[in-house]
């Protein structure tokens, strides 16, 4: 490929990826119902024949413009043990919620939302990351630290609530060692009853 060549491939992805934050700033303040093409190509500064040659529909432009948030933040593979997997998913939420995308999109309720096409967009890389979940359970219970009960979605959930509810809700500060904090807490309450030592206990000893 020539130099020309890389360098158009490189004006191509940054318009790309323009055009796609411009479709999340146009749901953030428009929503799904009152967004449009025109809206979004206006917003990136581009001709709405440069989104429709890429995406045919406003649903298509959605599904991608999600899509590459999903891959900022997905949540696999796994790192080889659970605390180094719930760490990373720490840092993820953190960003998120610390992001444009995670602020345009908290709010909107994704997975409940009223238009059937966008709920069914967000249920679609919903469904991808919990698989990516399912593949860290299967991973974490091989290596025996997850007990067979454990709910890892809930897992997650309490991370997101506790990260969240400092960012958003309290505007008070979160650092790496408070994600620390966190996932030690939650490690106590995943790891199998034989190693976490809540197993069953001696009788006292008969008073001599």
């Amino acid at each position: 490929m020539t130099q020309a060549a890389v360098g158009r491939r490189a004006q191509e992805r940054l318009r790309e990826r323009t055009i796609l934050r411009a479709a999340l700033e146009e749901l953030a303040l428009s929503d799904y119902g009152g967004m449009t093409v025109e809206g979004v190509a206006a917003r990136a500064g581009v001709n709405k024949t440069t989104v429709y040659r890429k995406w045919q529909t406003k649903a298509e432009l959605m599904r991608a413009a999600l899509s590459s948030v999903f891959e900022t933040y997905r949540v696999g593979p796994t790192a080889g043990d659970l605390r180094s997997d719930l760490l990373r998913i720490a840092r993820i939420v953190l960003d998120f919620s610390r992001s444009f995308e995670g602020q345009c999109l908290t709010r909107l309720r994704l997975l409940q939302h009223p238009e059937p096409e966008l709920a069914k967009i967000a249920h679609d890389l919903n469904a991808k990351q919990l698989a990516q979940l399912s593949a860290l359970v299967k991973a974490a219970r091989a290596r025996g630290e997850l007990g067979p009960d454990v709910d890892i979605v809930l897992l997650v959930d309490m991370i997101w609530g506790a990260v969240h509810a400092r960012v958003v809700m309290k505007n008070e500060p979160v650092d790496d060692a408070l994600l620390h904090r966190i996932v030690d807490m939650l490690m106590k309450a995943a790891r199998p009853a034989a190693t976490s030592g809540t197993g069953p206990k001696r009788k006292p000893a008969r008073p001599r």
